[in-house]
């Protein structure tokens, strides 16, 4: 059952009307909306607007806001809109700073819209809040520095988030934040984050569980799973070398911090299918994912390639905790390809988790 709107890319654009049989508005603006349950146990949250920060129509209100980053002081905000459209290639802004401006006005506005998002997160009802940060559509333009602007999308997120939302009838007992994020690289289906919050141990043992009970299923696209990773990656790879002449990690770090974080990414994920690169050579990563045609998807992971340790701490979680503001909070990451194909094999491993890790 269909849920949300969502365009070709999994952007997000609305609810259904059978989501409102359950669910209630509570704001509705060009850069998100807010839906409670009539129980008022659990919260549904999708962007609309692009988190990149040059992806915006400012007379329509819609700004480019990453709202799983932190929001920037004034002098910050207006260096980074000063630097770009080349500040995208530097990962000191992309991994830490919401958004850009030009003028104080401008970011008057954007902080506002970025404090009125987390005025609906943080607060002392028990409650779950499933949220969806980058679930906009991007319209911006490809280029050199971004080629591929449409892979921005966290796509399909909010559908799993909001048949997460609607299906999970259980009582809260606790306020909650659940991120749900998409990635389409290999990696496993679904990679749990704890924020550097949630015991790891824990983590670890929910993902092993959770594993074992979906493992069987979750083969049902390994082969399209890992074919899509191999279009995806190559395109990468080679669109990275042709512009910089170079795959190796250290001599990106001088040139494109963002390209040195996708190349990190793609190593780590063939070293969790045992896939090493040592070289960096085009050559040697192709040979090594021509070589995962024979091995098995893992399922869930936890804490290997998005930890969410380093947002937990942008975003203060430890201190909204501490302040009785929230109770705990999970990061999700999840194939984009499954998203799309199976989003109710996702929904039922994300609900089994939420139910072992919280319940």
């Amino acid at each position: 059952m269909k849920l949300v709107h969502e365009d070709e890319h999994g952007a997000y654009s609305g609810v259904h009307a059978e989501f409102l049989k359950e669910f209630v508005p509570k704001e509705s603006n060009p850069n998100f909306e807010i839906y409670d349950s009539q129980d008022n146990h659990r919260r549904f949250i999708a962007v609309k607007s692009s988190r990149l920060p040059d992806d915006q129509d400012l007379a329509e209100g819609r700004y480019g806001i990453d709202f799983n980053r932190a929001k920037p002081e004034l002098q910050e905000a207006l260096r980074y809109g000063a630097e770009l459209p080349h500040a995208l290639e530097n990962m000191k802004w992309l991994a830490n700073t919401a958004f850009a401006a030009t003028t104080k006005k401008e970011y008057d506005r954007k902080s506002s819209a970025w404090e009125n998002f987390y005025s609906y997160i943080w607060g002392t009802k028990v409650k779950t809040i499933w949220v969806t940060p980058h679930s906009g559509s991007v319209a911006r333009a490809p280029d050199d520095i971004l080629p591929y602007p449409k892979t921005a999308v966290d796509a399909f997120t909010a559908g799993v988030a909001a048949s997460c939302a609607f299906n999970h009838r259980n009582k809260a007992l606790k306020r909650l934040m659940i991120y749900i994020h998409s990635s389409s690289f290999l990696g496993t289906l679904l990679e749990l984050g704890g924020f550097g919050i949630i015991d790891e141990e824990k983590l670890a043992a929910v993902a092993t569980k959770v594993e074992m009970k979906y493992h069987e299923r979750a083969q049902i696209l390994d082969d399209e799973h890992k074919q899509y990773f191999f279009l995806t990656a190559t395109r990468w790879l080679e669109h990275i070398k042709n512009k910089t002449g170079t795959l190796n990690i250290k001599e990106l770090e001088h040139i494109s911090t963002t390209d040195r974080r996708r190349v990190e990414l793609i190593v780590k994920e063939l070293k969790l299918y045992g896939q090493e690169i040592k070289e960096f050579t085009p050559e040697e990563f192709k040979e090594a994912i021509d070589s995962l045609n024979n091995t098995e998807v893992p399922v869930i992971s936890s804490n290997y390639i998005f930890p969410a340790s380093h947002v937990g701490k942008i975003l203060r979680i430890s201190e909204k905790i501490s302040q009785g503001l929230l109770h705990s909070a999970l990061n999700i990451e999840c194939s984009k390809l499954y998203l799309a194909r199976e989003p109710e094999l996702i929904t039922n491993m994300i609900l089994d988790i939420k139910n072992e890790l919280f319940d």
